[in-house]
């Protein structure tokens, strides 16, 4: 009977999800097309409360500095221009969310990117809807860059725009979205914090693709004090460096030599932060050399502080093991975090965490 009503909801799912879709592409094309239509959003459109103030206004540039660093003419293009832009970290902002609320307990900071409209409106949905949690004000941004992704031709970025005065939740800089650029992402994200929403007592950090049991995250909090040191997640301890530059994380001699060991990285799919630990990344993210990850980045920040990261078992960021049941509310009751869902996987697993029946 319940996996008739799973079958159900999945179908139904499925329908939802591609007309939502559907209608985005289609506003975004009249956008396009007839510019002058939308010039006046309707007010149901405008957020009520007012856009936050921190944005950097003044045109920053930063142009490639060949004698700073030396650049190995072997490597991949792409390396060989991070090499030649590691030194830049600030980057004028495209797009603020709404101000962070001075009772902020949990902000969810989510990296995305501009195709991914179907995870944003999942996550918006499910287990990130703004409100309050057992008492706790909760609120989600997601942390995006400038994007050359198009859909039919037409450029993304008018919807993040249309999004971001519906939603007020998106973070935006003005720099390519790129896997080698999350590193300025992270940088950027822990900049804001301190300067814009350090009201807020803990940061969960993760992937748009991973499912957060609120609850339980919520819960796990109430032991910790936002003025103490903390950072918890799927702790990684020993990796070496990739030498083979066929690979998503392949970093070069020249920028980590030998098979020296990374210091304990947090796993980047999703990893919980005291506010008191945000604060000192920032200030240590100014200083560390800029590294091709992000999350061995946020690891080598931490040596520097002289702070060791805490491993917890609910951080499954590297989703499910091979033939583990994935939908079921009963499967996500003592979990953290779950890595590689889709959207309507997402949303099935939220319908049924609503379901009251007790588990077997």
């Amino acid at each position: 009977m319940k996996m008739a009503r799973v079958q159900c909801l999945w179908k139904r799912l499925m329908v939802c999800s591609v007309t939502l879709l559907c209608c985005i592409l289609l506003r975004m094309y009249y956008h396009q097309r007839y510019p002058w239509m939308w010039s006046n959003l309707p007010h149901s459109a405008i957020p009520s409360h007012p856009m936050a103030p921190y944005i950097v206004q003044e045109n920053v540039k930063c142009s490639a500095n060949d004698s700073t660093e030396v650049i190995p003419s072997h490597l991949p293009q792409s390396y060989q221009e991070f090499l030649r832009h590691r030194h830049c970290r600030a980057f004028p902002i495209l797009q603020a969310p709404s101000p962070c609320e001075d009772d902020l307990y949990l902000l969810l900071a989510i990296k995305s990117t501009a195709a991914q409209v179907e995870r944003r409106s999942a996550l918006r949905d499910t287990w990130g809807r703004a409100g309050r949690i057992q008492g706790r004000r909760i609120k989600l941004v997601f942390l995006m860059g400038r994007s050359h992704d198009k859909v039919q031709g037409h450029d993304l970025q008018p919807l993040l725009e249309w999004e971001n005065r519906c939603y007020s939740d998106i973070l935006q800089w003005d720099f390519v979205d790129s896997f080698l650029n999350l590193t300025r992402k992270e940088v950027g994200f822990l900049s804001w914090f301190s300067r814009a929403c350090s009201s807020a007592q803990f940061v969960f950090k993760g992937d748009d693709d991973v499912f957060v049991n609120t609850e339980n995250l919520v819960e796990f909090l109430r032991a910790h004090k936002p003025t103490n040191h903390m950072l918890t997640g799927h702790i990684h301890g020993g990796s070496v460096p990739w030498r083979d530059e066929g690979t998503k994380y392949f970093v070069p001699v020249e920028m980590y030599p030998d098979r020296k060991p990374y210091p304990p990285f947090p796993s980047g799919g999703g990893y919980i932060m005291s506010r008191q630990t945000v604060l000192g990344l920032d200030v240590m993210a100014q200083k560390v050399k800029l590294f091709p990850l992000d999350d061995v980045f946020v690891g080598l920040c931490l040596r520097e502080m002289g702070l060791n990261p805490t491993f917890h078992s609910g951080f499954l960021t590297f989703g499910f093991s091979a033939g583990h049941q994935r939908l079921g509310p009963c499967v996500y009751q003592e979990i953290m975090v779950v890595h590689k869902l889709n959207p309507v996987e997402m949303r099935v697993i939220w319908l049924l965490m609503q379901d009251t029946l007790p588990c077997a």
